[in-house]
């Protein structure tokens, strides 16, 4: 069983490592947006009532897609920062009419996520009793602690209880809007789980597949159209 949930992807990012004027959720793979791709497991849930994509109000590229046309798709305004995109997709979720146990929040340029990954971390979720469950995967690689110049290896970093974490993230509903009401101005986390984690503390991991690749640098496209191709995704 899998609880009714909504679903978030913040999009409003220009992506300076990308090295390109386009935004890197834009970026093509056959004839199909890295953001198309990212969404695409998550329409495969009949529990998913619908997914929010905050976007930046310069961007109009978005009204170009074939998605717009889904009406489980919203697109707002997003926010200066991811955060607070995401806020204001919580914040468009809780005025909805729309009943929901969890949310989902996903990044837009994932675009590798199994469907079967989602499946099993929202089934394993909804019989728990956690404040959220998070994706990723025990560190494999060996950690080096460097000074500040990047320069000098300090110490090498015990990685036993080091996890890599992805997305999708999912929360109960209550837990975080509660978060965000807590949120101070100016305050940061580098993902969502951050921040509840700071004010709740009980997050779950579930492992997921290593190829859930984040794309922050153009040289990645390849490397994600062979995962693509490889789940069947992408035809040759």
């Amino acid at each position: 069983m899998i609880n009714p949930f909504v679903a978030i992807l913040p999009s409003a990012g220009v992506g300076k490592r990308f090295e390109s004027e386009e935004p890197k959720q834009y970026s093509l793979i056959d004839d199909r947006t890295i953001m198309e791709f990212s969404i695409e497991p998550l329409l495969d849930f009949s529990e998913c009532l619908g997914i929010c994509v905050p976007v930046s109000p310069m961007d109009t590229q978005w009204q170009s897609l074939k998605l717009v046309g889904n009406p489980k798709i919203k697109f707002i305004e997003g926010g200066d920062t991811r955060l607070l995109s995401v806020k204001k997709a919580v914040d468009y979720w809780k005025n909805s009419s729309i009943h929901y146990h969890n949310i989902l929040i996903h990044d837009s340029v994932r675009p590798c996520v199994r469907s079967s990954d989602i499946r099993a971390m929202l089934e394993n979720f909804s019989f728990g009793n956690d404040h959220g469950v998070v994706l990723g995967s025990p560190v494999a690689d060996t950690l080096k602690e460097v000074n500040d110049d990047n320069l000098y290896i300090k110490r090498t970093v015990d990685r036993k209880n080091l996890w890599k974490i992805y997305t999708p993230q999912v929360f109960k509903k209550d837990v975080l809007e509660a978060a965000f009401e807590q949120l101070k101005v100016g305050k940061q986390y580098t993902d969502e789980s951050g921040m509840v984690e700071e004010f709740f503390g009980q997050i779950k991991t579930y492992i997921g597949a290593a190829d859930n690749i984040k794309i922050t640098h153009p040289e990645v496209i390849n490397l994600v159209k062979s995962r693509l191709t490889a789940q069947g995704r992408v035809v040759k």
